[in-house]
């Protein structure tokens, strides 16, 4: 068993282009018709505002992407990587793997959140599958690992 899961960026991409329009809007509902041209009022505080959950939207956008998180599932081992770092986990080295149960309101997904708690560490590995594609798949995959550790 070799399974891949990626990120997925799509909420992010939705955001920003969400804010971009919303900012759009705004500055040409605030604009002036003045002697027959159009002008964009820029000195106001809630474009301020705008740009600033713009600009937020878009380093999280960037920051995520140059990270590019996925988590890839072996017969004996589970890799969370990034980037910059590889974090392998035998399966010989954990304790037990909680998948939460689905939530009543679902917006997007399940929400559901997976646990692996570790022999020899305090806190536990959580892993958010709504963020990742193929989310029911890794669900599903770490359910069947669960059942093998514990």
């Amino acid at each position: 068993m070799h399974k891949h899961f990626k990120r997925r960026f799509e909420f992010y991409y939705q955001s920003v282009a969400v804010y971009a329009l919303a900012l759009l809007v705004y500055a040409v509902i605030r604009g002036t018709f003045a002697e027959g041209e159009f002008r964009i009022v820029f000195r106001d505080p809630i474009v301020y505002a705008f740009v600033i959950v713009l600009l937020y939207s878009v380093v999280i956008l960037v920051f995520n992407m140059l990270h590019q998180r996925d988590v890839v599932v072996t017969d004996d081992s589970i890799i969370l990587g990034n980037r910059f770092d590889i974090k392998t986990i035998k399966l010989s080295e954990i304790e037990e793997i909680r998948v939460g149960r689905a939530k009543r309101m679902k917006v997007r997904g399940s929400f559901r959140v997976i646990r692996i708690k570790l022999k020899d560490q305090r806190r536990t590995v959580r892993i958010n599958p709504v963020h990742f594609h193929e989310e029911k798949d890794m669900i599903e995959t770490f359910k069947s690992l669960s059942q093998r550790v514990g």
